[in-house]
């Protein structure tokens, strides 16, 4: 469950906060006048938002592509839609 706290008891209790986002890897969410102003992180929960994921290679799209014709050639009981319109072919 998210911990939700005014700015003024952020202040009072950093120290044990930081703890408690280290160990719990919960954010803490932190309010001004009653609204969401910031939220507190651990570096873990940080770096796993910002991590930059690598773009698919060109040979990944097309076995991709492959798969998604195979599966479409293995089943030719379902409808097959075109592109343009998408009503079944």
């Amino acid at each position: 469950m998210p911990i939700i706290l005014p700015v003024a008891e952020v202040r009072e209790r950093l120290s044990a906060l930081l703890d408690k986002v280290a160990s719990d890897n919960e954010p803490v969410f932190i309010t001004r006048h009653g609204r969401a102003q910031a939220v507190l992180l651990s570096t873990t929960q940080y770096e796993t938002l910002t991590k930059r994921q690598p773009e698919a290679a060109s040979t990944d799209w097309y076995a991709l592509s492959l798969a998604s014709l195979a599966r479409v050639w293995n089943h030719p009981d379902e409808d097959v839609y075109t592109w343009e319109d998408g009503e079944p072919v």
